[in-house]
């Protein structure tokens, strides 16, 4: 990276410039749905229980164009749009599809390929004129759903291809249907080298939100990586973004995870969040609904969501950084976080994640079950609601800033024998086998990183580099260090010092937690949570806690 991109990263992180300036507000929810594959009635009749009202779906370009230029609506995969209006629904138009008969059935990559997925989108908008929202392309950083010529290069190559189609694409529809809102980026994760290139070859002019895909960001971390994508893409600084997939696959912490992710939605911008999927589709992502149409747990905290939150204006009321709170209008909150005291008002009903009352109030806050506070006047924190003390010092998880964002207690860095280097800012997606997110890397080698929840050391031919998880002391306390550890592809050898003095020296080879003893420290020391690679090779979830001893 440049200097000047340097600096100027830097000063919209740290200043008001980076700052989305539309109303903040719950996004507009909906579901993907599978009528354009199959024909499911069942289906139709549960949706209306949520209900849902946005359908994310298809009009397969070669189930309609059965000659160039003729197009033909005449079975229920075809014309199930006609439907959506006697639900009270409308569909979200994805056109992603090739066809057999333009650029070898493979992805459209040409020019004429592109100019006739344009033609075909714009028949669909005109046999279908309630349709108000198009997105184009599914995944297609990706090879699952773009692949082919103009597909298979770098990223440079899979934009430029992209870019040629959205244009085709947005100029049909809008000559065809003025006044409809294309959705553009069509991506999977966060990656801004992905983000970077298609803005540069002009994507802007062709969208009017940033779709993305975050299934690989847990939603405690959404809010920072796209405001880091705002920071670093500044044509996305004041850019909508539909959240057109997310999903999980533990249908046990779906509904918690649905809930987090809308919340921290809402204080990022979100225009629409699309839950997939609407009914079970084999993949093992948690449905909204049952093989039998009903309601699954998901279901229903989608349904509560419909009815008080969408639409309602939010407003971030976490009180640190190891709570995470969403205000959704004056009376109604969301709150999750490391576990600390609460007590609330008499007038103050505590819900589930269904919308029921909860039998009795709690009395403790959950770090992976969100509360849901509702109350007939006013409800606000330190007021109605009142949270005790966490113990905690610093978390390397929680508390987790990419370089220039907001402070944060832990440095992350490189040691290759005796010398250590700061870790930077990297992308995402910038080249093959790196993640799809944002992450920090170093010019040393291409493989030691590091995230908000994993390191990965490496070994290369000069030399082994380990990852430096540093705390700073600027204070004299006492505190009582906690790593949480998850290893994957063989672990890692892992050692935590004071000042270079070992504590701990163990081999990681499976999920554990390492509690040390109370420590005293003084301003300026150092400790150290050192991650070297092993025998094996491979990394490790990790996650450093300091509690306060007392």
């Amino acid at each position: 990276m440049t200097l000047p991109r340097v600096l100027a990263l830097l000063l919209a992180l740290a200043g008001p410039a980076c700052a989305y300036d539309k109303p903040l507000i719950g996004p507009r929810l909906g579901a993907s749905t599978d009528l354009g594959q199959t024909w499911a009635p069942l289906m139709l009749a549960g949706a209306g229980a949520l209900p849902l009202t946005l359908f994310r779906d298809e009009v397969f370009w070669a189930n309609v164009e059965t000659d160039r230029g003729r197009f033909v609506f005449d079975n229920p995969r075809t014309t199930y749009p006609d439907l959506l209006p006697g639900l009270g629904a409308e569909l979200m138009f994805l056109v992603n599809n090739p066809h057999p008969k333009h650029d070898g059935g493979t992805t459209p990559w040409t020019e004429a390929g592109a100019a006739a997925f344009g033609r075909y989108t714009a028949a669909v908008l005109q046999r279908f004129p309630g349709i108000g929202i198009v997105e184009v392309g599914n995944e297609m950083n990706s090879q699952t759903f773009a692949s082919g010529p103009g597909w298979d290069g770098p990223v440079e190559m899979r934009a430029d291809s992209y870019v040629r189609l959205l244009k085709a694409t947005a100029d049909a529809a809008r000559a065809a249907h003025p006044g409809v809102e294309i959705l553009g980026g069509a991506a999977h994760s966060i990656p801004l080298a992905w983000f970077r290139e298609i803005f540069k070859q002009g994507a802007a002019a062709y969208m009017d939100a940033l779709v993305i895909h975050p299934y690989t960001v847990r939603p405690e971390q959404l809010a920072r990586q796209i405001a880091l994508l705002r920071a670093d893409v500044p044509e996305t600084a004041n850019l909508p973004i539909a959240i057109t997939e997310f999903g999980l696959k533990d249908a046990a912490a779906a509904p918690a995870y649905l809930m987090k992710s809308y919340c921290q939605q809402a204080l990022s911008g979100v225009s629409h969040a699309i839950w997939y999927p609407l009914n079970p589709r084999g993949d093992g992502l948690a449905a909204l609904l049952s093989v039998d149409g009903t309601l699954t747990p998901t279901g229903e905290t989608f349904r509560f969501l419909r009815a008080h939150f969408e639409g309602q204006p939010a407003a971030d009321i976490a009180p640190d950084p190891f709570t995470y709170g969403c205000q959704f209008g004056t009376n109604a909150m969301v709150l999750w976080g490391e576990r600390r005291s609460i007590s609330l008002t008499p007038d103050v009903q505590a819900l589930d994640l269904s919308g029921r009352p909860l039998p009795k109030a709690p009395t403790t806050l959950s770090p992976d079950v969100p509360l849901i506070l509702q109350s007939s006047g006013p409800l606000r924190l330190g007021h109605e609601v009142r949270l005790g003390p966490d113990g905690i010092l610093a978390d390397s998880w929680n508390q987790f800033a990419y370089p220039g964002a907001a402070p944060d207690p832990f440095e992350r860095l490189v040691r290759q024998g005796r010398q250590d280097s700061a870790l930077t800012l990297r992308p995402g997606q910038e080249r093959d086998g790196v993640p799809w997110t944002p992450y920090l890397g170093t010019d040393i080698d291409g493989v030691a990183r590091a995230s908000a929840e994993w390191v990965l050391p490496s070994n290369p031919p000069a030399g082994p580099i380990a990852i430096v998880t540093r705390y700073r002391a600027t204070a004299a306390v006492m505190v009582v260090p906690e790593v949480i550890l998850a290893p994957w592809d063989g672990g890692v050898t892992l050692e935590v010092t004071l000042n270079g003095s070992a504590l701990r020296h163990v081999e990681v080879t499976k999920t554990e937690t390492l509690a040390l003893a109370p420590l005293p420290l003084q301003p300026g020391d150092l400790l150290d949570v050192v991650a070297s690679p092993n025998g094996s090779g491979g990394g490790t979830g990790l996650r450093v806690i300091l509690k306060e001893a007392f």
